[in-house]
């Protein structure tokens, strides 16, 4: 029985000891989560109370805790024991787009997440409890992540612990830690509650919500915010360029050329060699001055599908280009986007182009790692004032819509960072909205435009002229902001929901829909856009800007909206959402099968004439 019990032990350590270690979980507390998890042992009962909090008439504040949990053992609780750890069931699981049809569908649910809330009763129909809930529930929520082979498996999953996990109480200096556990075998996660000082009989077991190490006494206040309100509307809210030890801190591992290397031309006698990892490249570039090979040493072009690093090494091949540059997460990553887009106030001349907070054509963007107690003060001067305050919350490296999170919720906005490094933008509450006669509503829409940086010194763009447009499923209004169909344009709907339409269509049909707001005038300033942001992001020195090198050609996706610029509705303004790192061009392949023929064109043989392309310089 012994040597079974060890060899269970022992394979439950393999699974689960990079978790175990990475929560700071004692060994000795190891074998006793093993046996509670396999007898499904739900002992705290045993140890501790549940009691609940009354006040004199007029004594408690809305803040103050309605319920403690008490040690309840005549022993008290040691940390070294190595029993006292505690299994914690969980309530509700799901992920944040799940939460409302959750609240909607499973019977009881809405039920126990108010009372476990301690949501008051009086006069709430059944919506009502549910748009409380979703507000509320961010003073409750834990969190954590799978590993997955897709981002979407990976998405962060959100969950409630039962109404004794619930309850227990925040300290800044605790005597308890909780922390979540997935347990493999189960496929599903539990709360794991150990001690970790010794706690006597009668004494309040307490636990740090946020265990992240502060920056300041400031930053704690803003983490704390779900929990504790405070007013930080006094804090400078203006943002400013970061040092440059900023742009160098674990941003990048790049290997720069000689400042003398010069690069040579690419072979004149056709065809010129492809190494792609690319499937798209492989199978659409057909232009006969091209042939795709399997050896990258033998190519002359590489394009690469990942982040190349050893930019130094191209020196021993003066012809060879390459698909990317040095720096260019400078624009793919959406924090650092932020940054130098704000650069281009003082080069945008144009009469309500711009004003001090960044052009008009970036929506305002904070880096909920870097800038939170900023972000906290602007967004309650707004709500002082009155203003619109929807806010979409973006990770730094995800993109097709993945893990973005649209609210007003202050405290909602305050636990997304614990999922990863976020950005939050404002949302764009005034769009430029298309009638889809398939479904008779005005929708939201955005654009995907290809961009390829030709030359830094002297600055060169080429914008493929042939646009995609990804089209939202529902009519555009302010509510539902967890409805995906509605508030986004990028997930993978149902066939039978998913619009598509080949760029001169929607250009007519916009010019029909705006007759006094012709396309060419957006195109016109969304082209002047996409100009500013190279003109900015190549203005300073590496490691701030991008740096030249002639055997560099730039590859990206812009992804743009066209909003309102004033209540009128007079003015039409774009607005960039982000920029992708070798952009997904399966679409593009689709509906025009020369695509890659003309990129290539233009990138390597610096054909412009005939393949679909404005230059910008």
């Amino acid at each position: 029985m012994m040597d079974e019990y060890n060899g269970l032990e022992k394979t439950f350590v393999e699974h689960h000891k990079i978790q175990l270690e990475s929560s700071a979980v004692p060994r000795y507390f190891w074998p006793t989560v093993l046996r509670k998890l396999q007898g499904q042992v739900y002992d705290a009962g045993e140890y501790f109370q549940l009691c609940q909090l009354t006040y004199a008439d007029g004594e408690n504040d809305t803040e103050d805790p309605l319920w403690q949990v008490i040690v309840t053992k005549p022993e008290g609780i040691k940390a070294t024991d190595p029993e006292n750890i505690f299994l914690i069931d969980h309530a509700w699981t799901y992920r944040a787009n799940e939460a409302r049809q959750y609240l909607t569908d499973v019977p009881g649910l809405l039920e126990r997440m108010v009372a476990l809330m301690d949501i008051p009763r009086e006069d709430n129909d059944r919506e009502q409890f549910i748009e409380k809930v979703l507000q509320d529930m961010w003073k409750f929520n834990g969190t954590y992540s799978l590993v997955g082979k897709t981002a979407e498996e990976r998405l962060p999953v959100w969950y409630i612990m039962d109404e004794f996990g619930s309850r227990i109480q925040h300290c800044g200096e605790p005597n308890f830690r909780v922390i979540p556990f997935f347990y493999t075998p189960h496929q599903c996660c539990y709360s794991l509650l150990f001690p970790i000082q010794d706690v006597e009989e009668g004494e309040e077991v307490t636990r740090n919500y946020v265990e992240t190490p502060p920056v300041d006494s400031v930053t704690r206040d803003a983490q704390m915010l779900p929990w504790f309100p405070v007013d930080l509307s006094y804090v400078d809210h203006r943002q400013t360029e970061p040092p440059e030890e900023f742009f160098q801190s674990g941003r990048m591992n790049e290997i720069l050329p000689d400042c003398d290397t010069e690069a040579t031309d690419p072979p004149s006698d056709y065809p010129l060699r492809v190494y792609a990892e690319y499937e798209f490249v492989r199978e659409y570039l057909t232009d006969k001055r091209f042939i795709v090979v399997d050896s990258k040493e033998e190519a002359d072009i590489l394009w690469f599908i990942a982040h190349f690093k050893d930019f130094r090494s191209l020196r021993d091949r003066p012809s060879c280009r390459i698909n990317q540059y040095a720096c260019e997460h400078l624009i793919t990553v959406k924090d650092l986007l932020g940054v130098v887009c704000r650069r281009a106030v003082d080069l945008s001349k144009e009469e309500g182009e711009c004003d001090t907070a960044g052009p008009s054509w970036l929506p305002l963007t904070y880096c909920l790692k870097r800038e939170l107690v900023k972000f906290v003060s602007l967004f309650q001067r707004r709500e002082k004032n009155g203003e619109d305050n929807y806010w979409i919350i973006k990770p730094w490296n995800l993109a097709r819509g993945l893990d973005h999170t649209v609210t007003n919720n202050l405290n909602h906005i305050m636990r997304l960072p614990s999922t990863g490094p976020k950005i939050a933008q404002k949302y764009i509450t005034t769009p430029v909205l298309f009638h889809r006669e398939d479904i008779d509503a005005s929708v939201k829409f955005d654009i995907r435009y290809i961009v390829m940086l030709l030359s830094v010194e002297p600055l060169k763009v080429a914008v493929y002229k042939r646009f995609w447009i990804r089209f939202a499923n529902k009519p555009f209004d302010l509510t539902e902001f967890d409805s995906s169909e509605k508030h986004f344009t990028v997930n993978n709907y149902n066939d039978s929901f998913l619009l598509q339409m080949y760029c001169h269509d929607f250009i007519s049909k916009f010019n029909s829909q705006y007759p006094e707001q012709p396309w060419e005038v957006s195109e016109k300033k969304i082209y002047n856009m996409i100009l500013q942001v190279f003109k900015a992001a190549t203005s300073l020195d590496y490691p701030r800007g991008i740096p030249h090198n002639s055997q560099c050609k730039g590859f990206y996706g812009f992804d743009i909206m066209v909003a309102w610029a004033n209540k009128d509705k007079e003015i039409m303004c774009p607005k960039l959402l982000e920029v992708n790192f070798n952009s997904d061009c399966k679409r593009a392949c689709e509906y025009y099968p020369e695509f890659f023929n003309d990129i290539f064109s233009v990138m390597f043989l610096d054909e412009t004439e005939g393949h679909n392309v404005a230059i910008l310089q």
